[in-house]
């Protein structure tokens, strides 16, 4: 470290609110964070130094959105100028951009933060029944609320605006490996209220359509579920974005779900579980774009799951989680057409078939929750019901094992007797007996 003179630094973009809004006012929020960004670069090749960007407060106490905007952008840009040269991606290993840079950007996502915080609120009192603001200590010092209200309403959507305009979830997206963990913590927050407060702020369509053209974030975020490092953040950002059916959509279509079902299968057991509720909040959270995209890759989907979370091999912790999963998607009516396929391929019988089998007593239980919906299809095809038939003895004397837990169990006790009389019941196959298959 140089211990020659710190140099001086002046952002003229910055220097003063009425700087500031004159630069933004020029050419908005990107030219004022080219505008910062070339003043500063002079500084980024010197010596470290405390970056103090001035973030002026309007007569009401708080920063405009665009001093808010103009300030986090250029704490990013710091961040971006101090990565190494080959600059590495989301979640990548290399050593994490701390001191002056670090602390600028957690200082300006804070104000970001409490300014979306402040919006939201307003935006949620603004509806009807609901008072706009707290009662203010002050009678005489306060606003008219409904004032209060609208201002920070509009102050909020232009703030979000300005925030996407100037790049930054990607940017923050892309960097968030650089970060130390009070930083990526901080960063994986403002993104998180990007999602959560843009309907209440009228911004879906806007912020839908940014995600649309920057299909790099889902990719960034992908890689960065697999990165020890940062899988948690990146994990919570994707679950965030089940909030939109749209990016739900654009997320099912860009094949997250085959790379989260690999990462459901990963040894490590933090990262398997985040994986495990990522999808689970993308096939569950919005349903019916969920089926849409479940039956039309209904194969290569499900192909994926047997084979890297319930084959003989897999890890407990894995198979458990994936039966519940797998349960919970085909138990629930809006995945009927779904299910309906599903227990017509009796591939997929023979798979629960040997979880009943399996030595360890949830996953017998986890497979019977899956096995019962072949047995309750009214409609069985014949080489589904061929294979009932032919073990129905062995099934039957299974099941029986289960008297323990059913009684202390009153549904599986229902379900268990209920799948006992039909297997009882159960004759052999017509030779006419259709193929096909129907609940």
């Amino acid at each position: 470290r140089s211990t020659g003179p710190t140099p001086s630094f002046s952002c003229p973009s910055l220097s003063s609110p009425s700087a500031a809004n004159a630069s933004v006012r020029r050419g908005g929020v990107m030219a004022c964070r080219v505008a910062a960004m070339s003043a500063c670069l002079p500084f980024f090749q010197g010596p470290p130094a405390v970056l103090d960007l001035p973030v002026r407060s309007t007569p009401a106490g708080a920063a405009s959105p665009d001093l808010l905007c103009c300030a986090l952008s250029t704490a990013i840009g710091a961040v971006e100028a101090l990565r190494l040269p080959s600059p590495s991606r989301a979640g990548s290993g290399g050593a994490a951009c701390g001191g002056a840079a670090s602390e600028e950007l957690r200082r300006s996502l804070a104000q970001v933060h409490r300014a979306l915080q402040a919006a939201a609120a307003a935006a949620a009192a603004a509806q009807p029944g609901v008072d706009a603001v707290a009662p203010c200590a002050n009678a005489s010092g306060c606003p008219k609320a409904s004032a209060v209200s609208s201002s920070q309403l509009a102050e909020g959507r232009r703030l979000l605006a300005g925030l996407l305009e100037a790049d930054v979830p990607a940017r923050l997206v892309a960097c968030i490996g650089a970060l130390d963990f009070e930083a990526r913590k901080d960063a994986m927050r403002l993104f998180t209220d990007l999602l959560r407060h843009a309907l209440p702020l009228e911004a879906g369509e806007a912020l839908v359509a940014y995600f649309a053209s920057h299909p790099t974030i889902v990719q960034l975020l992908l890689e960065g579920c697999g990165r020890a490092r940062v899988f948690a953040h990146c994990a919570e950002m994707l679950r965030d974005c089940a909030r939109f059916p749209a990016l739900v959509a654009a997320l099912l279509e860009g094949g997250v779900a085959p790379r989260l079902i690999d990462l459901a299968g990963h040894p490590s057991f933090e990262l398997s579980t985040e994986a495990f509720a990522t999808l689970r909040e993308l096939l569950l959270v919005h349903k019916e774009v969920a089926v849409r995209h479940v039956m039309s890759e209904f194969e290569a989907f499900f192909g994926l799951f047997h084979s890297s979370l319930l084959a003989a091999e897999t890890d407990y912790v894995v198979k458990r989680q994936a039966l519940r999963l797998l349960a919970d998607v085909l138990l629930d009516r809006t995945f009927c057409e779904v299910m309906v396929q599903y227990v017509a391929d009796e591939r997929f019988l023979q798979i629960h078939m040997n979880a009943l089998r399996d030595s360890s007593r949830s996953i017998q239980l986890g497979g019977f929750h899956i096995f019962k919906i072949f047995v309750a299809n009214p409609s069985k095809p014949r080489k589904v019901h061929s294979i009932l038939h032919r073990n129905k003895d062995g099934l039957l004397k299974m099941l029986s094992t289960f008297s323990a837990e059913a009684a202390q169990d009153g549904i599986l006790h229902q379900d268990l007797m209920a799948v006992e009389r039909v297997l009882r019941s159960l004759e052999a196959p017509s030779k006419r007996q259709s193929s096909g298959n129907g609940l």
